[in-house]
């Protein structure tokens, strides 16, 4: 490591206390999806601290439909009836959200995009730090230890909503351009900053970007990766899916009617759609693992007494980027849905066609290794900040890395600190070590990037 470097690490060690005040500080804002605006003003303050030039941008929801139909979705809000509230026979539509009742879900009015850029001497490759603000719910507030907006801090570890997902990585690009900037350090490339609004369930917030002709040579996604020393190389695509199945609604003691069967129970035959979409999970894996299939919720019936005369199931196949990058990659999931549903060899499914719409859907995305020098930098830098042989895998969600990689074009990786196995969940947590590495060696990261060291 050159005597830049050392002083990079230096700089975090030396204001380490600050880099976690900080995240605690954003980690106690409520920036629940829908809700980002307060975290923003905090975050955009920071860059204008550390020397950025700065913009709001609201994501143009028209604008997303009219370049990217395949993949934009409507805005969401992290509140009931208002998180994925639409359902579409295939994909949705800028006309569909606008002829809706939800008001809210037209526009990204006051939830903008933080933008903050440093512009490069010249010479160098541009750089795109990308993370979002906005955090899932809490869930039920009594089952947390700690104060979902506390950042209490307890074991080396910072505990809150948000704090892995992904405000840890949000402050360690904030902290790992500040060391540059701070020491004095001239990049000869470009580098943007971004933290966008709406990942959750939507993505809007980066493909707005991405549509307002935002790009870079590079793009480093600083969610988390499972820990300072793994690099994420693509992630996961996501269908949400329902199945609505009619039924014959009969009293219990006359479901047969001169020897033939007249009451059907919409439940039972849920069965053998189900079985038929588990059957299509296990020939898509017959050769390894490429789609987790879920059956998440299932309802139907009135009476105990009754058959039902319809039962709804909701669910998700979250699938491997080997199945299909980008909108080939929904699509063919999509068919393998539809033909696992609508091809169960049933007489009454036959002349009673069970209903399907989907929910949401996310492109799955693959780095692509022709174009792979940003890997090699972080994973060098990895190497030579922390002594370590790099990790590399592929983010088990979905992950705005897809669309500066899909839509972008934009060889994209996902490098932050803390395991996204404890995203969503009660007394969600960052490892501060952890925190604090991943600030060193992306700062070290950046340097090289944009400098071509």
């Amino acid at each position: 490591m050159d005597k830049i470097e050392q002083q990079l690490l230096q700089y975090v060690d030396d204001h380490k206390e600050e880099m976690i005040k900080f995240l605690g500080d954003l980690v106690k804002i409520n920036s629940i999806t829908g809700y980002e605006k307060e975290a923003q003003e905090f975050v955009r303050k920071k860059m204008d601290e550390i020397g950025a030039e700065t913009e709001f941008l609201e994501p143009d929801l028209k604008q997303m439909f009219e370049k990217f139909p395949e993949v934009a979705q409507l805005p969401s809000i992290g509140e009931e009836g208002l998180d994925m509230p639409l359902m579409t026979d295939d994909k949705f539509t800028y006309e569909q959200i606008m002829a809706s009742p939800f008001d809210r879900l037209k526009s990204y009015k006051d939830r903008p995009d933080v933008i903050g850029r440093i512009k490069g001497t010249g010479g160098g490759r541009s750089l795109i730090l990308n993370g979002h603000i906005d955090t899932v719910p809490i869930g039920d507030a009594s089952k947390w230890k700690h104060d979902p907006f506390g950042a209490e801090i307890e074991d080396g570890k910072m505990y809150g909503r948000g704090s892995v997902d992904m405000k840890g990585g949000i402050a360690t690009m904030l902290f790992a351009v500040e060391a540059l900037q701070k020491l004095g350090i001239k990049l000869k490339g470009d580098l943007m900053m971004q933290s966008v609004v709406n990942e959750e369930h939507a993505g809007g917030g980066t493909l707005g970007a991405v549509a307002a002709g935002l790009t870079a040579d590079a793009a480093i996604v600083t969610e988390p990766s499972g820990n300072s020393g793994t690099i994420e190389d693509g992630s996961n695509g996501g269908v949400y899916w329902q199945v609505v199945i009619k039924g014959r609604e009969a009293h219990a003691g006359y479901r047969w009617k001169g020897g033939e069967q007249f009451g059907v129970s919409a439940n039972e035959k849920s069965a053998f759609i189900i079985a038929n979409l588990l059957k299509m999970e296990s020939e898509v894996n017959k050769e390894g693992t490429r789609m987790s299939f879920c059956v998440g919720k299932l309802h139907g019936g009135t009476y105990a007494t009754a058959t039902a005369p319809e039962c709804v199931i909701n669910g998700v196949a979250y699938f491997y980027p080997q199945l299909g990058t980008g909108p080939a990659g929904i699509n063919k999931v999509k068919k393998l849905i539809r033909d696992a549903v609508f091809g169960v060899d049933d007489p009454w499914l036959k002349a009673n066609p069970p209903e399907l719409k989907f929910q949401h859907y996310d492109d799955a995305y693959k780095l692509d290794y022709s174009r792979d020098a940003i890997f090699k930098n972080v994973a060098g830098s990895i190497k030579d900040v922390l002594g370590l042989d790099h990790k590399v895998k592929v983010a088990g969600g979905g992950c705005d890395a897809r669309h500066l990689g899909n839509q972008g074009g934009i060889p994209a990786i996902v490098y932050g600190p803390g395991s996204a196995a404890l995203a969503h969940s009660t007394d969600e947590f960052i490892e501060l070590d952890d925190y604090i590495k991943a600030i060193k060696v992306l700062a070290v990261a950046i340097y090289r990037w944009c400098n071509g060291v």
